[in-house]
């Protein structure tokens, strides 16, 4: 059997569907698929593609800017603190329907329409 290795752009990849599946689309979900994508994927998802040891890999690769890195930092924050600070919003009603949740999905959206490099994706 072959070996697979996860390149700088696997993970890149990884980032950009991230950023792709946080969208206000995900509003117009049934709760399952919501809880499903937030508090499965997503809570996976965030926390390891937009860490700061990815960020300076696609810093230094030239993928983003430092603009792009502190938007990402800023929705790596947001959604860590929803969690923490406020464990009411933590279900897919909120998901659909908080103010909170619908900042970090705006912002997700403005990240992924600021980027400047997407590597095919296949």
């Amino acid at each position: 059997m072959g070996k697979f290795t996860v390149t700088k752009e696997h993970i890149y990849i990884g980032y950009i569907r991230t950023l792709e599946s946080f969208t206000r689309a995900l509003v117009r979900e049934d709760d399952i698929a919501v809880g499903t994508q937030i508090f499965e994927d997503l809570d996976i998802y965030v926390r390891t593609y937009l860490c700061d040891e990815n960020l300076k890999i696609y810093l230094d690769e030239g993928w983003i800017d430092h603009e792009i890195a502190e938007k990402s930092r800023a929705l790596l924050s947001g959604f860590c603190a929803l969690g923490k600070e406020c464990p009411g919003l933590w279900n897919a009603a909120s998901v659909k329907t908080a103010e909170e949740w619908r900042k970090l999905m705006e912002l997700s959206e403005e990240i992924r329409a600021d980027l400047y490099y997407i590597p095919d994706m296949e």
